[in-house]
């Protein structure tokens, strides 16, 4: 049965991407049931036991948004925490279990994660191109509501959640030989790209391209520019925010798009009530819940919360909710999460940092970071890499 499980996790990853992205929490408490099951059945428990510094680093933070959850505004500030606590174990068991797996699961699995997202790209491309009548009719969307679907979350969210997972993909695919073909996957999803309205995954597809090639040229100076890119990114996010809301008036330039702009204002918003608590934050999940003090927006009314669920940017998020001290954990977990991908083989390191590139992007633009199918996914696609990584481990 837990064989049986694995492979439908695997095969499913895909269609419930496509389909019903915010139901990838299930996928992954699943993915975490039949990890610890697969541990024990090894003997293997010890692997998550030890106190590396990634596992205390993790553990410190979420110690640290416990605690907060003691002065934050949000009614779900210790929910958030309990979500953040099973994808950082699921993270943890889930490496561990698929280091363990013999060979022959290894390919296996990695052959129906790679039949899922097949399907599951051809019923997003079949429903895009259809005006979503299968997502219409599952919520009862009526015909004038069409253009408010288009334009909303549903499609932006399987376009964010396949521009993860076709990372991991390509390298399975790299891993089965066919190496032309595991570059023009992304490729070919970047085209597809086009005619959607997300724009983060548009920026996330093409910063994970550039970085694919950057790193098949030297993945050493591209792990270097990234940990430069990631630090100056926690050190000075704060102080771009208030010049591009202040000085620069961003908010109101014509260069940019109108969506753009109203990021502009709320990152402005975001960065003035961080820097009311710059060491321990405004609490974990805060940014749902600020209360406006007055504040006013120039392209929607703001109702009850200063902000619309979070601000646009998981670098600023961790600053207003958790502070330094946040930031600093939080940087400190990127950073070996970078240097771990050194650990992978010469051709897997191009696609695990192309992988970390279109995160970061779309991470520092659209969802929250504590969203659960947004954690999941980023989860889902870490997986999936480390176990496509592994059919190399098998023929080498």
């Amino acid at each position: 049965m837990p064989r049986v499980l694995a492979g439908a996790a695997a095969l499913l990853l895909g269609p419930v991407a496509a389909v019903a992205p915010r139901g990838l929490p299930v996928w992954a408490i699943l993915v975490l049931v039949l990890s610890l099951a697969g541990l024990a059945r090894q003997g293997a428990f010890g692997r998550i036991l030890r106190l590396t510094p990634a596992v205390a680093a993790v553990a410190a933070f979420l110690a640290l948004a416990l605690a907060s959850s003691l002065w934050s505004p949000s009614d779900r500030a210790a929910a958030t925490v309990g979500e953040i606590g099973y994808i950082a174990l699921g993270a943890l068991a889930g490496g561990a279990w698929i280091a363990g797996l013999p060979g022959p699961e290894v390919r296996r699995l990695a052959g129906l994660f790679l039949a899922g997202g097949l399907a599951g790209g051809l019923l997003f491309a079949a429903e895009a191109a259809l005006d979503f009548p299968l997502n219409r009719w599952w919520n009862g969307v009526p015909d004038d509501q069409l253009p408010n679907l288009l334009n909303g979350n549903v499609p932006k969210r399987t376009a964010a959640l396949l521009c993860l997972l076709v990372w991991p993909a390509a390298l399975a695919v790299d891993r089965y030989g066919r190496r032309a073909l595991a570059l023009l996957l992304p490729a070919g999803y970047a085209l597809a790209c086009l005619p959607l309205t997300s724009r983060s995954a548009m920026l996330g597809i093409a910063a994970g391209l550039a970085t694919l090639a950057a790193a098949r040229a030297s993945a050493r100076w591209t792990r270097r520019l990234f940990a430069a890119a990631v630090t100056a990114a926690f050190l000075l996010v704060l102080p771009a925010a208030l010049l591009f809301s202040g000085p620069l008036d961003l908010d109101n330039s014509g260069l940019l798009f109108r969506s753009a702009q109203h990021r502009v204002e709320i990152w402005g918003h975001a960065a003035e009530r961080a820097l009311r608590t710059p060491v321990f934050g405004q609490g974990i999940d805060a940014s749902r819940s600020l209360p406006p003090e007055g504040a006013v927006s120039e392209f929607s009314p703001i109702g009850d919360s200063l902000l619309p669920l979070h601000p646009h940017n998981a670098f600023l998020q961790v600053w207003l909710e958790t502070g330094a001290v946040g930031a600093a954990l939080v940087l400190a977990v990127l950073l070996m999460l970078l240097a771990a991908t050194a650990r992978l083989d010469r051709r897997a390191q191009p696609f695990a940092l192309a992988l970390f590139a279109s995160a970061l992007a779309m991470g520092s633009t659209a969802y929250g970071i504590w969203q659960p199918w947004w954690m999941s996914g980023f989860l889902a696609a870490a997986l999936m890499l480390r176990l496509a990584a592994r059919i190399g481990e098998q023929t080498r």
